[in-house]
């Protein structure tokens, strides 16, 4: 593989990048030309960070949230009650051996493969569905709970439970990034991998502006469109969500991106009119199953849909589910850079993203991939186009 060609353009600032280990928040104004960037706006939640330890054995931490939560000095059992970013967080920074429950991890076909020991973990329930009582049985040092989960959430703060909030959801496609990193940098905090984190948002600062650099002389009438959906071609992601704010990083433009929030159920209509020129499918709910497999099969053969450019073309894909969603955010890089190939291969003819992806695993949880884990983690449609992954 050539070496990747690493971009200036405005992606992750370094003063962000900086503001997010300090543990405050730091404004970061949107490029000038309106092009992609994962900056921070005034509204993204502030990095949680360590303040005065109470005893020898304890110490006081602040989460997403802004409460005030104590903590065991050094972290062993850690409770997690989404699938949100906190699971993957610990996965990317070489410490998932501390996570003593999880909510249910079916949907994580390759973690659970990386990982046996996922598919044993206790599962105390999700969001506002977990057994509390069970949960506090399993003396957990810390439990990272969503932000969603208000009632869950009070409940067990109410029984002095040592509840870290995070998984802030956001309304502006501005502080998507942030946020995550806000969350992601929480945790380093927590379990003193702030450097390897650093080493992760530096990298992830690379790939995408090397990509937006390559992109940028793309005039916005000529640039690709594409649909990211979620549970079925009705289900698609908006802009305000990294599922979908990847085709926008990409270089693309996502047709769904403002016309829900997050993600929402539209019409065959809508579609139809969109007419993408490519379908991006994310494994969600569920792992990849050979019900998976004949999506496309389901569309090309649906009348509704056979006019679609993407369908028409097979040029739909699923995308790679590792740690996360490959455009969700702990493979967001990966995600972005394969994206980007797809929709414009003469511009990413140079770049090898099996090879890319193989060093980001082993660079950052020191994990060798073979054939079997891109067969697990990049399936394909049955009868589209391969995704050059497996």
């Amino acid at each position: 593989m050539r070496k990747l060609k690493r971009g200036t353009g405005i992606v992750l600032t370094i003063a962000l990048l900086a503001a997010l280990l300090g543990g405050c928040s730091q404004n970061a104004g949107s490029p000038a030309d309106g092009s992609p960037a994962a900056t921070a706006s005034a509204q993204a939640p502030a990095s949680p960070s360590a303040s005065a330890q109470p005893t020898s054995s304890t110490r006081t931490v602040q989460d997403l949230a802004g409460n005030d939560v104590t903590i065991p000095s050094e972290l062993h059992k850690v409770a997690i009650t989404s699938w949100m970013g906190a699971l993957g967080a610990f996965a990317l920074l070489g410490r998932i051996d501390m996570v003593s429950s999880m909510a249910d991890t079916s949907r994580y076909a390759w973690l659970r493969h990386a990982y046996p020991q996922l598919t044993s973990l206790p599962d105390y329930g999700n969001f506002d569905k977990v057994n509390v009582e069970e949960l506090v049985k399993s003396n957990p040092d810390i439990i990272i709970s969503p932000n969603s989960a208000a009632e869950t959430n009070k409940k067990m703060q109410s029984l002095n439970l040592p509840v870290y909030v995070d998984g802030i959801t956001v309304k502006d496609s501005d502080d998507v990034m942030a946020t995550w990193h806000s969350e992601l940098m929480g945790i380093a905090n927590l379990i003193g991998e702030t450097e390897k984190a650093q080493k992760y948002l530096d990298y992830t600062n690379d790939i995408l502006s090397m990509v937006q650099e390559r992109v940028s002389t793309i005039p916005e009438s000529e640039r690709k469109t594409a649909l990211v959906v979620r549970s079925s071609i009705l289900e698609v992601f908006a802009d305000n969500i990294d599922c979908g704010l990847c085709v926008k990083y990409a270089g693309g433009i996502n047709v769904a991106a403002t016309a829900g929030d997050r993600y929402f159920t539209t019409s065959a209509e809508n579609v139809t009119k969109w007419n993408p020129d490519f379908i991006f499918q994310t494994i969600v709910t569920a792992p990849y199953d050979s019900k998976m497999a004949a999506y496309y099969d389901d569309w090309k053969a649906d009348k509704r849909y056979q006019d679609i450019t993407a369908v028409k073309n097979g040029d739909a894909y699923i995308m790679p589910m590792g740690v996360t969603q490959w455009n969700g955010d702990v493979e967001l890089a990966l995600g972005v850079l394969q994206m980007a190939k797809i929709m414009y291969p003469d511009l990413f003819k140079d770049i090898d993203v099996k090879a890319e992806a193989t060093k980001f695993y082993q660079t950052f949880m020191n994990y060798t991939l073979t054939d079997e884990d891109f067969k697990i983690m990049a399936p394909n449609f049955n009868n589209a186009k391969s995704n050059g992954l497996s």
